[in-house]
């Protein structure tokens, strides 16, 4: 049986944790990325409700224009919000990993 120094011993605890940290902050970024997609989801169906609710009580035109133009500008607001969330999560990821890994996280554009 052969026996492995200390240095490779230790080289290769190296690897493994590192390896383990990466493995951590992916799956906490994953985690969080999807907390993101269930609030926004949360979110949506309740303001989907509440348009509902809002559409079987117009009574004119002005009515279901403002309904609607109130609905869609309020979906494109939270679009960019969910967008922003996702991304912030992925960098913040992608940052723990490169640090993990020794090297310099790239600078956002």
């Amino acid at each position: 049986m052969t026996t492995i120094d200390s240095t490779t011993m230790q080289a290769w605890k190296q690897q493994l944790d590192m390896a383990m940290r990466v493995t951590e902050a992916i799956i906490e970024g994953s985690t969080r990325m999807h907390e993101v997609q269930i609030e926004a989801a949360t979110e949506a169906h309740a303001d989907a409700v509440a348009t509902q609710q809002s559409l079987a009580s117009a009574s004119s035109p002005q009515d279901l224009l403002r309904i609607q133009t109130e609905w869609l500008a309020a979906n494109q607001r939270k679009s960019v919000e969910y967008w922003r969330h996702l991304y912030e999560a992925a960098a913040e990821t992608n940052q723990r990993v490169m640090s993990c890994l020794g090297g310099t996280p790239p600078k956002a554009q």
